[in-house]
């Protein structure tokens, strides 16, 4: 049996994010946006707003540091939107 259409999705994504991730080093971390901005970038594609066309995010794509912590901000404030759970 074939893949789901959500598992290939999920698989496809992971790679993709593996792949930024890896190649795109940037140790002085040049041109970065700073934390705030990516918290702000996480805090937007979570509302389903488009990220496409910001040059900052442009700069996320092609720095792996940034989109490092860019996913932890994404994280962050997806565990922040989660309903919690009664201890």
């Amino acid at each position: 049996m074939g893949e789901a259409p959500e598992e290939k999705w999920n698989r496809v994504q992971k790679k993709i994010q593996q792949t930024i991730l890896t190649s795109y080093p940037n140790p002085n971390r040049e041109g970065c946006p700073g934390s705030e901005v990516l918290l702000e970038l996480a805090r937007r594609a979570t509302k389903l707003k488009t990220l496409e066309g910001d040059e900052r995010w442009e700069h996320v794509t092609h720095c792996s540091p940034c989109y490092k912590e860019y996913l932890e901000a994404r994280e962050q404030v997806l565990n922040a939107l989660r309903p919690r759970q009664h201890e």
